[in-house]
Parts: C-alpha cells; structure tokens; sequence
C-alpha cells in the first residue's frame, strides 16, 4: 500500500507529490499519458510564465476568494522564485510576467520531474484512473482493472481545458459521483466568437486596444493589450483576461457585448482631433478615385481600415464619394462605440484553464474534501482560475504544495 498516490502529473501534481514526499510519506504519481507534465510544455507559449510578481485577489475568479489567496500566500511567488532558483534555473523578468532564462517550458518541465525523481517520488505513465473507491482505511484507486491501493488520495487530474494534453476532467466525475458539489466548469483565457462577426474581413490583424467587457449592459471587467482579430471573432490576451467573466455570463443567458478602443493610450478628449486630423492630411494627399478606406490608413492597419470604413460609410467607394468633414465626423463617433455581441467562444480545445470546479465549501482547510476524509483536489479542480500572467500556475503550485504537504503528514 502507498502512502500517498497523486492523480496527474500536472504543475500542482508535480508539487503535491515533492510537498507530500518531503513531509515523509511515500508517493506514487499516476498519469494517464506516457509524458509526464505534458500540458506544461504548452504553459506562455513555451516559454513557461510561471507565476507573476504582483499577485493580488483582482488577479482571480473564484467563489472564495478570500480562501484563495490564503491558499497563495502560504506558498507564494517569491517561494515559487526560490524554489526555481533553487533547481538552477535563472529567472526572466517581463512586467512582473516571470519566466526560466531559458525561456523553455520543456527545461522547467524536466527539471521539476527530476527533482520530485530524486526526492524519491515514483511515477507511473499509461495508468488512466478510472475511479477511486473509500475502502475503510483507505483507497482503492482503479487503473483498467488494476487496483492501486494508498492511505491518502491527491487528485490532480486538472480539468478540462486543453483536452489534447490529457486533460479530460477525470477528477470531476469521480467526485461528483461522490456528491461533491462542483461549479459547473468553463472555459477560460479562450478566444471569443462575435456574432456574425463584423470584423471577419480583418482576420490576421493585430492591434492594440482596450477590450471591455459588458454584460447585460453593465461593464464588468477590461484590459488592454495586443488584440488578435479572427475569422470566428478576437483573441489575444485583452481577450483571454475577460474571457472566464464572458463565458460565465454567457452561461447564465446574459446579454454580453465587447466594446474595443483602438485608441486605448490616447486621452479621450484627443481622440476626435486626431482622428480629424489624419483623415483630413490624407484627403489632401489623396486622389478622388482612391478607395475611401484610405483615408484611415494612417491610423489602422489595412484591412483594419477598410473594414471600419464600411462601417462609417457603407456606401462610400472612393474618396470622391465622401464629404471630408461628414467622413471624419462619423469616424470618430463609429471609431468611438465599437460594441459587439458575442455570441459563444472557441470551446475547450482552445482554451489554456478551466473556470469553476469544486466550491470551498466542500473543502477543509487542507484541500482535503469533507465527505471524504483522506481525499485531496488541488490546480484546476479547485474553482480558481486566474489571468494571464503566470496566475494559473502560481495556483497550481501554491495548491498542490498545499494538499500535498497535508496529506503527507501520516
């Protein structure tokens, strides 16, 4: 019988596992995949943001925040720097976004699986967990027939986001068997679908904008950033940071809408004059017969342009088309309300984290579950998803060292 077996691989099972061996239990990690930690390979595009140096509770979604960033504190970013550091790895700064020197998830990946090795935590791969049954004293923990036996049960198994690295939502549906309650999990940090996307001929553009998000005519959150047009809608990080917030509304029969400000470093009161001015230089230097969208030329990339022009003037074709000064006028108030349903977003597959999970009320101080004492969640199980910006994994580690470190102490 093992002391303690981790159910998954992932950043907070990796880190459940090194806790829980160094509070003297032995532990067997079990994952369905051959490759342990896959889904970290794909953490800030590779890169592996790993935690942020400002971590504060506006930083993240749950349904107890409060018992959130408790959790955080406990094992926090400058922990999880030392930590690192510790293994050897240099740390890259970028606005507080904290990254390996190497910029490669895979060193991080290979150097936190050593780690764990040399501390003596066995790993199991191809063992897909099917179910764990209390039996008594302990648990039985079911593998296609096969029966692991441990005193202790961290699940791990993270939650449905990014389902080509493993990510299935295994630990949701053991516990909900269980009656546990869970909130009913999202996407989040995921592309948004418009509605007949009005923006669909200016897919491939990047930009910068404010992307605020509003639902039932209330503004709820924004972030600005590197917006991402697409043929189904908008990604890119001012995106993925509303998205857990839109999707939810969403799923709660919202009305929810985004408003973009291309303009988002400029004072509002500038914006007309500047919008003004640049359409009435380039009328100047233009010719009649030119297309009226190059009159926005000098503000937005081309097909950024020639979209919005259609929008302020559909039946304007060439710049001999337009009055100057009726083009400019309702440029600036088009320009300024771009609002747009959205309508859905790009699903699981395309997401980075899952947003709900099992509430705190279900929950011991430990991370251990109420109805079932002796079984621990920790990462994306837990209904605590976080912004870009190494949010995520910062909750990964700090949870999983958490419920790790309980559940080793025999």
């Amino acid at each position: 019988m093992e002391d303690v077996i981790v159910i998954g691989s992932g950043a907070s099972g990796l880190f459940a596992a090194m806790a829980a061996r160094e509070a003297g239990a032995e532990v067997t990690v079990l994952e369905k995949n051959t490759q342990f930690a896959k889904k970290l390979l794909s953490t800030g595009n590779g890169r592996c943001n790993f935690t942020n140096l400002r971590v504060e509770k506006d930083c993240y979604h749950s349904d107890d925040l409060d018992r959130a960033l408790d959790i955080i504190n406990r094992f926090d970013q400058s922990k999880v720097l030392d930590f690192m550091c510790s293994l050897g790895m240099g740390i890259e700064y970028k606005d507080g976004w904290c990254y390996p020197r190497s910029m490669s998830a895979l060193c991080v990946n290979h150097a936190l699986i050593s780690h764990a090795k040399r501390l003596g935590v066995h790993f199991k791969g191809g063992k897909e967990v099917t179910d764990v049954i209390k039996k008594d004293d302990c648990f039985e923990v079911m593998t296609g027939g096969y029966a692991y036996r441990a005193r202790k049960v961290i699940l791990a198994c993270g939650g449905y986001a990014a389902p080509k690295s493993g990510s299935t939502g295994e630990g949701f549906y053991i516990l909900k068997r269980s009656g546990v309650r869970i909130k009913k999990p999202l996407p989040a940090l995921v592309p948004l679908v418009l509605k007949d996307n009005p923006l669909k001929k200016a897919a491939g553009v990047r930009t910068l904008a404010k992307v605020s998000l509003i639902a039932d005519s209330r503004e709820v959150s924004s972030d600005t950033g590197n917006l991402q047009i697409t043929e189904y809608g908008i990604s890119g990080i001012p995106v993925f940071q509303i998205s857990s917030e839109a999707v939810r509304a969403l799923d709660e029969g919202k009305d929810v809408r985004v408003k973009l400000n291309f303009f988002p470093d400029y004072p509002e009161s500038a914006v007309e004059t500047l919008i003004g001015d640049c359409i009435t230089e380039a009328a100047e230097n233009l010719s009649a017969d030119d297309p009226a969208w190059y009159l926005l030329m000098g503000l937005f990339p081309d097909k950024l342009s020639e979209v919005l022009s259609e929008m302020i003037l559909p039946e304007a074709e060439s710049i001999g088309d337009v009055d100057i000064d009726t083009f400019s006028d309702y440029a600036y108030r088009t320009i300024s309300e771009l609002v747009f349903e959205v309508s859905g977003n790009r699903g699981f597959e395309y997401a980075q984290t899952t947003s709900g999970g099992v509430v705190f009320d279900e929950l011991n101080e430990d991370l251990s579950l109420k109805k079932i004492p002796g079984l621990y969640i920790c990462g994306e199980e837990a209904d605590v998803d976080g912004l870009c910006g190494g949010y995520n994994l910062q909750w990964a580690f700090s949870s999983g060292h958490l419920a790790g470190e309980s559940a080793g102490k025999l």
